[in-house]
């Protein structure tokens, strides 16, 4: 749930740490090239079961992390979460073929998605 440009940051530089052979991993929400009007129903689905979710007294996303920073045990790591990562990138997807390219782009020797819901995929990458 990163932003594209820190995202493209942190595969740099968990290309750098991951040993030859070694394995590397992200499930994340993904778009998927050449599927638009099934991307667009998948995320209307999910906007639907979150305003249930809201009607029925869930916490969105910024409002729970308010109440942890509120939390005298969570303050502290709240606060780092903000500093490592930023806002939530909620509607920033990159496709799976963005994932694929920039983990090779990284140092990995392959890549490709080896799951994937509608809305979701796995990418693996080999060092």
């Amino acid at each position: 749930w990163l932003h594209i440009e820190p995202l493209a940051a942190l595969y740099g530089q968990v290309g750098q740490l991951v040993r030859d052979g070694g394995v590397f991993m992200n499930a994340d929400h993904m778009r998927h090239e050449g599927t638009p009007r099934i991307d667009a129903a998948v995320r209307a689905g999910e906007l639907h079961a979150m305003e249930r979710a809201r009607a029925d007294g869930a916490l969105d996303w910024r409002e729970w992390w308010g109440v942890a920073a509120k939390d005298p045990a969570l303050a502290g790591p709240t606060a780092r979460r903000y500093e490592i990562y930023g806002e939530h990138a909620d509607g920033e997807m990159p496709p799976l073929d963005w994932h694929v390219a920039t983990l090779k782009g990284a140092g990995f020797g392959e890549a490709r998605g080896v799951w994937a819901s509608p809305g979701d995929s796995l990418v693996l990458a080999l060092r």
